[in-house]
């Protein structure tokens, strides 16, 4: 069998004529071939689907200046159409009290005028309608072809990283995991901005703990600061309690936005993040964020602009720091769906600080259980669990995640194999997909509830729509997982429903 070439390479250099005939090394020789060539294997599908990502990524933008421009058309009709009523007019001729008949044939000319009007913003807001439409279920279609290898990327990372890698290899997945990261974060803010403008932006409440998501918010950013020279430090109030309910993922998107932007705008400088606990009572504790850097600052003009969307302060600094100007706006309409709101305190040269304050509800001490800070070891042991996923390297990360952490996985390749295979075996608990050929997720699980109520199915699902919890729920499924997913979430609601 022929041997990896970095392998045969350190053979033929450093090997003995006495070890080649020695039946022990020769098995040691061929394990190391082996892991050579797995390495080899991952690193060939990483690479792949990374440059799927970043062409699909490229069309995206296309299709979004498409979208703009026809929604600056429909702009342009509707404000035609409202220029066509010239009051100039009316108030010229009523001036003249002397002819009545000529008012009575000005009053027709008007009213006339106004039905045309009336017909073209009709047209017009049909048109903007069809426009926002397509703009949206585009975004979610291109949301589920970028997220499905996106989930492979990152989940092929986390596994590496847990492999016990060489230390050159630990940079080389650092780099990965942060990239990859931030590629999220991109798409996201894209896909939450259009969910904050059709007015159906959806949050989570679950159990969390805020001080870990901080200092993890902290250490994905960490090497961006380095890069930059800047000084991160943080400030955890020690009265303030570990774990709250609600939507780690929107409160970490708001606070990683302000990270990020204070990082980004300072150089050879210090970036303090605080989290200080204002109030606190039986059920819920108020919370105060702030971000203070010693950057560029902020114009006292341009404090109220920055928080508009696609709006930076100048073009220059989308060339030099990059960004998509969406940020600070969709954080600003996230806090108002919290009842809050985002303040800056900023000069010119001198530094700028973001800050809001948030209630959060406390944890009750029956629900705690469900944060992986309360389980002491990630086993399911033995528990047969069918994945439905038509994905290769999808399944292939989704397995090794589970078989890690001790269950049984057996595949179904689409929806008609997953309820086939429900008829004669038995599992303790179903997950998936919700887009598949010649089987959809939602079709596959209606035929499985026909015949059993009872078995746990959860959705595994890359759609942006912000009504897949009540689409799963009415198919008969019992909750769903965003890929990209985290283990640790990914874990706990594992446990939720396997208990």
């Amino acid at each position: 069998m022929p041997y990896h070439k970095l392998l045969q390479r350190q053979l033929d250099k450093l090997s003995r004529e006495e070890l080649n005939s020695d039946e022990r090394f020769n098995r040691f020789v061929e394990l190391v071939n082996s892991s050579y060539k797995a390495f080899e294997k991952d690193k060939e599908i990483t690479e792949h689907v990374f440059q799927i990502s970043q062409k699909e990524f490229s069309e995206i933008n296309s299709k979004l200046k498409e979208e703009v421009e026809i929604k600056r058309f429909s702009i342009r009709r509707l404000k035609a159409a409202l220029n066509e009523i010239n009051i100039d007019e009316m108030e010229t001729i009523l001036d003249n009290d002397d002819d009545l008949l000529e008012i009575v044939d000005l009053i027709n000319s008007q009213m006339s005028k106004r039905k045309e009007v009336e017909s073209q913003l009709i047209l017009a807001k049909k048109e903007a309608e069809n426009a926002s439409n397509a703009k949206s279920e585009f975004l979610s279609v291109v949301s589920h072809e970028i997220r499905t290898p996106l989930n492979a990327i990152i989940g092929m990372g986390h596994l590496l990283m847990k492999a016990n890698p060489r230390p050159d290899q630990v940079e080389n997945l650092k780099v990965l995991k942060t990239s990859s990261d931030n590629l999220l974060l991109l798409i996201n803010d894209l896909l939450d901005y259009n969910k904050i403008e059709a007015g159906d932006l959806d949050f989570e409440n679950a159990v969390f703990n805020l001080k870990k998501l901080l200092i993890e918010i902290v250490d994905l950013n960490r090497n961006k600061a380095n890069e930059r020279l800047n000084k991160l430090i943080i400030n955890l109030d020690e009265k303030l309690p570990d774990l709250f309910l609600g939507d780690q993922a929107r409160l970490g998107q708001i606070i990683n936005n302000l990270v990020s932007n204070a990082i980004k705008f300072t150089k050879r400088g210090t970036v303090t993040i605080n989290l200080i606990l204002k109030n606190k009572n039986e059920e819920s504790a108020i919370v105060e964020v702030s971000v203070i850097d010693t950057g560029v600052g902020i114009a006292e003009e341009n404090l109220n602009s920055i928080f508009l969307p696609f709006k930076q302060v100048a073009t220059s600094i989308v060339r030099e720091h990059g960004g998509t100007g969406l940020g600070l706006a969709i954080s600003k309409r996230i806090l108002k769906k919290l009842n809050s709101d985002i303040f800056v305190e900023s000069e010119f040269g001198a530094g700028s600080k973001f800050y809001f304050e948030l209630e959060l509800k406390t944890v009750v001490e029956k629900d705690s259980y469900l944060h992986s800070d309360q389980i002491n070891h990630y086993n399911l042991h033995k528990k047969r669990i069918l994945l439905v996923e038509d994905t290769l390297y999808n399944i292939a990360y989704a397995t090794q995640l589970l078989e890690g952490w001790n269950a049984e996985v057996i595949t179904a390749e689409n929806g008609a194999i997953a309820v086939e295979t429900m008829l004669t075996n038995s599992y303790d608990l179903i997950l998936m997909d919700l887009q598949m050929p010649i089987m959809d997720g939602y079709t596959a699980t209606s035929k499985i509830r026909e015949f059993n109520s009872v078995i746990p199915i959860i959705a595994l699902t890359a759609s942006a729509s912000s009504n897949v919890r009540e689409q799963v729920m009415k198919a008969g499924m019992q909750d769903y997982v965003n890929k990209p997913f985290n283990p640790d979430d990914f874990y706990i609601k594992l446990k939720k429903y396997l208990n």
